[in-house]
């Protein structure tokens, strides 16, 4: 193995494999998956609506500003669509170029602090399992803020790395505009951790002279360029308003346990890493076996610096979510490629430690299709077979090849990543119709002619109650009203589309509403059901057409 992988870490091939490796996970969910509710339609929709109203510099949803995250994933966003055309056909794969983007800058970052630390062979190895990894390769196809994130994050700290060794150039430029990056993307959080590394650092060693490759002015004043001007802005905008919000409505919560996201203990982060990990959770034992053995080596000290700090602030959080701890996987992994060309692999004990992680996490990912056909798709167990079959088969050959200490096994292993992913997220999940609500909704509007962006004619707004996912505002009009049963039908007018939970509180009361306005609804089509899957309820959803009300006219009208 140790052969093969030299010659790959050389010149150029690195950077191919890993991008090659990293696109062959990711892309089958950014292709094949609909607009995800709820965070990547409400990002999705924020772009669009900058470039409707012009305003690239407030955020907002609909009508409600949206001040929690920074502006810089959305300008990312908005550089991609303007290059592709223009937001007007809303296809969500084009927002989600930039989640990959940010993932490739992350994988290229670990192998050059892998190849700087240790050797080639080591950053490879590390940049491999991470562009593979189930989280990384997941979120590089989610119009989201985490790829990009742990992108630029990770570029600081390979500016970090640069320092230490002297080179100043490099070290510089990395660690500024990684820092300007994340700062733009995500606010507190990336300076947070490089303060925290730094500190550890410097209590450790005592030493900050290698701080000063730093202190470039031309770097700093290019971080402050990409920084200050939006955060003044937004300042001026609204009236400070954006921060107090940003704090007070988005960090603090969370920080205290009272955010929408439930309270979860320490630990959590832990207990999920053989799974989001998976398949590189191969490496976690032969990390933390690393970390102890050599923590007085100066690169392991880095990257302890690196993972110990952020991962236990995450730890610490009461909100956990499985992605909050990606912009440290590089550190672990790393820790884990040097293990394993050191002797780790070596040693019985520790390698059949990591083969047991290894086919837990295997076991919970060949599990994942059957669960979630239980649990939420009626009809599709037998798709969730198929899934299944083929990452199991896949898992059992990689440990077989492992516990043979094959020469195949790392290839295998990298297989098993783009059979899973190509499985689970390129043809199972798409074909749940239960998880597709709003595309079905966007699709049967356009049949029916009642499409508020893609019909012709259409005098208004999509209107509605129930359901107000972000996805079906994305998919048909920044101004549809589907916020509640007034909203609705003070939007209403004849011609107009509408889509209602046929519950009896949202149904019921729109239909008297509309009555009282002089107006009814002729149904159209099948109602169509599935899977409010934010809120994990069922719904059924009914669409007609807004029209005026003959005296005696019975409002469910004629169905087809």
């Amino acid at each position: 193995m140790s052969i093969w992988l030299e010659r790959l870490s050389l010149g150029w091939r690195p950077y191919a494999l890993i991008a090659f490796l990293l696109c062959a996970c990711a892309l089958p969910g950014l292709i094949s998956l609909q607009p995800l509710d709820r965070d990547e339609s409400r990002f999705a929709q924020a772009t669009t609506q900058m470039f409707e109203s012009g305003d690239f510099v407030r955020i907002s949803f609909q009508e409600e500003p949206r001040n929690k995250k920074p502006v810089g994933i959305h300008w990312l966003q908005a550089g991609s669509v303007a290059l592709t055309g223009g937001p007007e056909a809303r296809t969500i794969q084009i927002f989600r170029i930039p989640s990959l983007l940010g993932a490739l800058l992350c994988a290229f970052s670990v192998f050059q602090i892998g190849a700087l630390l240790k050797d080639r062979k080591t950053g490879l190895v590390a940049a491999l399992a991470i562009a593979t990894g189930l989280l990384l390769s997941t979120e590089a196809g989610i119009a989201k803020t985490d790829a990009c994130l742990a992108g630029f994050i990770a570029l600081a700290y390979l500016g970090l790395a640069n320092a230490r060794h002297g080179k100043a150039s490099p070290a510089a430029w990395c660690f500024w505009i990684g820092l300007s990056g994340a700062i733009l993307i995500k606010g507190p959080i990336g300076p947070l951790l490089l303060i925290l590394s730094i500190a550890m650092l410097l209590v450790l060693e005592r030493q900050w002279h290698w701080l000063k490759p730093l202190l470039h002015w031309p770097s700093m004043l290019l971080a402050a360029a990409i920084v200050l001007p939006w955060y003044i802005a937004i300042w001026q905008a609204t009236n400070g308003q954006f921060f107090f919000d940003a704090v007070g409505q988005d960090l603090a919560p969370k920080l205290s346990g009272q955010s929408e996201n439930k309270s979860v203990p320490p630990g959590a982060h832990l207990l999920l890493s053989p799974v989001i990990f998976w398949p590189g959770s191969i490496l976690i034992p032969l990390a933390l076996w690393t970390a102890w053995r050599d923590r007085k080596e100066a690169h392991v000290r880095f990257l302890l610096a690196w993972l110990v700090p952020g991962w236990l602030m995450f730890e610490a959080a009461p909100a956990k979510l499985a992605h909050y701890t990606l912009p440290v996987h590089g550190a672990l992994l790393l820790l884990g490629a040097i293990g394993l060309f050191s002797g780790g692999w070596q040693k019985a004990w520790l390698r059949w430690t990591s083969v047991g992680i290894l086919g837990f996490g295997t076991l919970i990912m060949t599990a994942l299709p059957l669960v979630l056909a239980n649990d939420v798709a009626e009809g599709a167990q037998n798709q969730a077979a198929q899934a299944s079959i083929a990452i199991g088969l896949a898992g059992i050959v990689a440990l077989v090849l492992v516990i043979r200490q094959s020469r195949w096994a790392a290839a295998t292993l990298v297989s098993t990543a783009i059979i899973a992913s190509l499985a689970f997220k390129g043809l199972f999940v798409p074909s749940i119709p239960q998880l597709d609500l709003s595309q079905r909704v966007s699709t049967a509007l356009l049949q029916e002619g009642l499409h508020p962006r893609l019909s012709k004619g259409q005098p208004g707004p999509l209107i509605g109650a129930g359901y107000q996912e972000p996805s079906l505002i994305f998919l048909t009009r920044s101004d549809s009203a589907l916020s509640s049963v007034t909203a609705a039908v003070a939007a209403a007018k004849p011609g107009v589309g509408l889509v209602v939970n046929t519950a009896p509180e949202f149904e019921e009361p729109l239909i008297d509403g509309l009555k009282q306005k002089g107006l009814g609804v002729i149904w159209r089509g099948a109602p169509i059901a599935g899977l409010n899957y934010s809120k994990g309820d069922d719904v059924t959803l009914k669409i007609g057409e807004i029209v005026a009300r003959p005296a005696d006219t019975q409002a469910s009208g004629p169905q087809r």
